[in-house]
């Protein structure tokens, strides 16, 4: 380049450095995006479970303290669920979080958006549960009536 007196060679460096420095943002954040988050932890059925335990039926905490894995063996069944912000449900992967086909219809998540979480069904009722917060997202009834929480 010369000389970096001159006020085009300048110009011309600046807007160099300024276009490198953008690649290399953009390949910084295309990478990081791509891995899987370990910032957040994710709940396993059973939690979701207790987190239904706890919130709907009321059940305080030094019940729930007791609780075992073996205890609740055959109270409930799930499956890996993504809701979007039109209550569709899919079934999803939990390690991939790819989608698959629509499996339920429900009332939009109340607190909007879309949710991978837990499919919890117990006595007939289907509970929706973030897999990330814990949170509640929508409760579809036996009766086929929908609540959002």
């Amino acid at each position: 380049m010369g000389k970096l007196d001159a006020p085009r060679n300048k110009v011309i460096f600046i807007v160099l450095l300024s276009i490198g420095f953008t690649l290399a943002m953009y390949f910084v954040v295309n990478y990081s995006l791509s891995q899987q988050s370990t910032t957040f932890a994710r709940l396993i059925p059973e939690e979701a479970y207790i987190i239904i335990l706890h919130d709907i039926f009321n059940k305080t905490l030094n019940d729930l303290r007791n609780i075992t894995f073996d205890d609740l063996q055959g109270k409930f069944t799930s499956q890996y669920v993504m809701v979007d912000g039109d209550g569709n449900i899919y079934k999803a992967n939990k390690d991939s979080h790819e989608t698959f086909q629509v499996i339920n219809k429900t009332n939009e998540p109340i607190t909007g958006g879309s949710h991978f979480g837990w499919e919890i069904v117990s006595n007939g009722s289907k509970y929706y549960i973030d897999s990330t917060s814990g949170q509640i997202i929508t409760i579809v009834n036996a009766s086929n009536s929908q609540i959002n929480k």
